[in-house]
């Protein structure tokens, strides 16, 4: 190909520039690799252990979760295998030294012509012909200053899976009696028809024809059948890559002697010289057989390994005097190369097509064009781009060769990214990867518990447990009680609140009660009857005084989500990792926690007992309006049903009592009636507002007691009505459903250890694969020696809503020993009050 040096420079740069672009998606491609590869030697590693864990199980029911667990990792392993595959080939791709164009068409189209011009190679490397096919075998041709040719054998086994069984399941569609080939020897005995019968498709007489060259020919290349790579001279390559001649196949015809075929047993070519007048253009060319022309499953073949073996496709077209139309060949040709590189999301920035120019030919060049927008662009929305050239022609070999360059320099940064995304998403997904090891780990988490604790041991466990929890919710119940009488941090921020509401709601009485003074005397002087109006301004200021108190609800709510959320944690503290099992996060409202606690033991535990406690704990509620409220009522009855008579301060122009009715019904002196009516609410209210204050400042809201209360009852329900109960039914159910998360998995128990020792390292060999932690607990320690875990972080959560009747807090309570802390009588027979319990 002739160009100049500055078209030539800028050839060098430009094939450079993309093949740099290129290499920096190596290290991403190389990591992809290296975990495909790690995983997979991973989930080897678990099909082995589980196959020693088959050979020991005797439990019909074990062993059938087994083999679905291995039935399981073998597709994973398949997935794993193909993921590494792709990747591997991807790599290659990103690592290639060359730009590759592949060049494809049917036979006389002038492909072996173009290629020479690209190249400037000759016959010994690009063989020519006429009238039949010439190109057999998928060559690759690089730009090099090396001369030197690599043919890459099939051996037997991949000769007859890639090659003979191919076509022979083509062929066996149209036999009565399918044909079976496993072997050479197989191949040589092998019966097959002369003819599959009337009106048979030329793919099946294709693969018929192939087979029986195969068949009489086999002598000339069954040597060759090494599955290894030989240097060949350049000037004996021809023989390796082409299809016999005319005159070979009329020799074969007249000696009866077998053509060589050869190419028969070779499964690609790499050649390496110098491409004339492009030194230092580090490109490739891809010599591919005219697939249009040929079965699917040879043309198939042909493809095989140019997913990632190519750049840009050519397809060339050409028509001649009779023919200006897009054959069926075509169409086939461009269908085969649409399959490959699937990853590339449009067609036209992989594929390239040409129209090989012959002088005096335009009217039908003009139409071939015309038919190739019809029959394969039209309906699609990603056409094919087609160019027209001259193959015997350098200059115009030279502008198409630039122009191939210059879209892939434009489009191979995109494509690339494409086909690197798509192998990622083409195989197992980390959904199917963590599916099926989650499965594989409940499998474990069943074997285990398939695998007996001694009762004696279970036993010591139980009273553990059962004891430690016991102690702890004893423990919280004489805390509660002793909070109850101190001035703790919590009735500070309460008292300083108390303090600010009586403070604002004092400035508002004074102010217009609450409605703003210029407003309330407006409403006054509207007034006819100024005593009844009176009563009812007292009952409207009593609202008003108990909505302003009812701010205090905000601590109450924290007080109680503190609570519960004690409680919660006390039980989870005692009871391993069950709450990774039960999916509690510290962070939800403790209500959600404690239905869904109590759905769960629904179903598991089933203890009547432990349900209402649940119950109770989560109707623990505590509001102003509902507990508060009965206890400081009495400081409103004036407000709510206020006397006539009002007592006059001592120093006022008028001693004694003050009969309202008569003041505030006498007709006619306005002002001084709406003076006095200003006098009588203004006391009452503040009389009313002071001792809200003070009651609340002496504590008289009994919160703490009812929290204690609550706890009390809570116990009587979990353990003290029936301690063994407890300890026998709740606390063996539990380690019975929820074991390995209770106990933890190194029981540290001398039964049937070996088979112990296999499943704790099949699930540390799931967390390999897996990279991260699955939902299971983590290895505890033994069971006669309890480890006790971090606490759960105790929350503030939204505060649940308020509900709760009336609570009489004087109920009796647990009694302790100051010393240790242990229940001396527990009256749990006492319903809590204002609770259905």
């Amino acid at each position: 190909m002739s160009i100049n040096s500055e078209q030539l420079r800028g050839l060098v740069d430009r094939v450079d520039g993309i093949l740099a672009t290129r290499r920096s998606l190596l290290p991403a491609v190389q990591r992809e690799v290296d975990d495909a590869a790690r995983r997979k030697s991973d989930v080897e590693r678990l099909l082995s252990l589980l196959a020693e864990l088959k050979e020991i199980e005797k439990d019909q029911d074990a062993l059938h979760r087994i083999d679905g667990a291995i039935d399981d990792l073998n597709r994973l392993l398949v997935s794993f295998a193909a993921r590494e595959g792709t990747l591997d080939a991807l790599r290659v791709r990103f690592s290639r030294e060359t730009v590759n164009i592949g060049v494809s068409g049917e036979a006389r189209v002038g492909k072996s012509s173009t290629l020479q011009k690209f190249s400037g190679l000759t016959d010994t490397q690009i063989p020519t012909g006429k009238g039949l096919p010439v190109t057999a075998v998928r060559s690759e041709i690089f730009n090099s200053s090396d001369e030197s040719a690599e043919v890459n054998f099939r051996d037997q086994k991949t000769f007859i899976t890639e090659y003979v069984q191919p076509l022979l399941a083509i062929v066996n569609k149209h036999v009565d009696i399918p044909l079976s080939i496993d072997t050479l020897a197989g191949l040589r005995s092998a019966d097959f028809p002369e003819t599959l019968g009337a009106n048979v498709d030329s793919v099946s007489t294709d693969s018929l024809g192939r087979l029986l060259d195969a068949q009489k020919s086999l002598s000339t290349y069954e040597s060759l059948l090494t599955g290894t790579v030989r240097q060949v001279p350049l000037g004996d390559l021809r023989s390796y890559v082409a299809y016999p001649t005319k005159d070979d196949l009329d020799a074969e015809e007249a000696t009866g002697a077998p053509a060589n075929r050869s190419y028969i047993a070779v499964k690609s070519v790499k050649i390496f010289c110098p491409f004339p007048g492009l030194e230092g253009v580090k490109v490739g060319l891809v010599d591919l057989p005219g697939l249009g022309e040929i079965g699917a499953s040879v043309a198939d073949m042909h493809l095989h390994g140019l997913n990632d073996g190519v750049d840009q496709i050519f397809p060339i077209m050409r028509p001649t005097d009779a023919e200006g139309y897009a054959k069926q060949g075509i169409a086939s040709n461009i269908d085969h190369l649409r399959r490959i590189q699937p990853g590339i999301k449009r067609r036209g920035d992989l594929i390239t097509a040409g129209i090989n120019v012959t002088e005096g030919l335009s009217e039908t060049v003009e139409t071939l064009r015309d038919d190739f927008e019809r029959k394969i662009n039209s309906a699609s929305y990603d056409p094919i781009d087609v160019l027209e050239y001259t193959a015997i022609d350098d200059t115009s070999v030279a502008e198409l060769f630039d122009t191939l360059l210059q879209r892939v320099s434009d489009r191979l940064p995109t494509m690339d990214q494409e086909v690197f995304a798509y192998a990622l998403a083409s195989e197992a997904g980390e959904a199917d990867v963590t599916g099926t090891l989650e499965g594989l780990n409940r499998t474990l988490t069943e074997l285990l518990r398939l695998i007996p604790i001694p009762e004696a041991l279970l036993l010591r466990q139980i009273s553990r447990i059962a004891r430690d929890l016991i102690h702890e919710y004893n423990a919280f119940q004489k805390k509660l009680d002793d909070q109850a009488d101190e001035h703790s941090d919590w009735y500070a921020a309460f008292d300083a609140d108390v303090e600010r509401i009586h403070s604002r709601s004092d400035g508002w009485i004074q102010d217009g009660f609450f409605m703003g003074r210029d407003q309330w005397e407006a409403g006054a002087r509207g007034q006819k009857d100024y005593y009844n109006w009176y009563r009812n301004e007292t009952q409207r200021l009593r609202r008003e005084i108990i909505a302003q108190y009812s701010g205090l609800d905000v601590f109450y709510d924290d007080q109680v989500t503190q609570f519960k959320n004690d409680v919660i944690r006390i039980f989870f503290d005692n009871t391993g990792e069950l709450h990774r099992k039960l999916h509690v996060n510290p962070d939800e409202n403790p209500d959600v926690v404690i239905h869904s606690i109590a759905v769960e033991f629904g179903g598991t535990v089933q203890d009547d007992d432990l349900d209402s406690a649940l119950e109770l704990l989560s109707d623990v509620k505590f509001s102003f309006r509902n507990n508060v409220f009965l206890q400081i009522s009495n400081h409103l009855k004036e407000l709510a049903n206020p006397s006539e008579d009002f007592e006059l301060k001592p120093g006022s122009p008028k001693h004694g009592v003050e009969n309202i009715r008569e003041v505030l019904g006498v007709v006619g002196n306005y002002e001084h009636q709406l003076g006095r009516l200003r006098d009588y609410l203004t006391r009452i209210a503040t009389e009313a507002n002071n001792a809200i204050r003070n009651s609340l400042l002496e504590h008289d809201d009994r919160f703490h007691e009812y929290l204690s209360v609550s706890i009390s009852f809570f116990n009587d329900f979990l353990y003290r009505k029936d301690e063994e109960n407890f300890k026998h039914l709740v606390i063996r159910s539990l380690i019975k459903e929820y074991r390995d998360y209770i106990l933890g998995e190194d029981t540290g128990v001398a039964i049937d250890s070996k088979k112990k020792d296999l499943i704790d390292q099949i699930k540390a060999a799931v967390q390999a694969v897996g990279g991260d932690p699955l939902d299971q607990p983590e290895q505890a320690s033994g069971l006669g020696s309890h480890k006790p875990r971090q606490s759960m972080k105790t929350p503030k959560p939204q505060a649940p809503p308020v509900s709760t009747p009336l609570v009489d807090a004087k109920s009796d309570t647990p009694k302790y020993d100051s010393a240790g802390g242990n229940v001396l009588d527990a009256p749990w027979a006492t319903p809590l009050p204002g609770n259905s319990h």
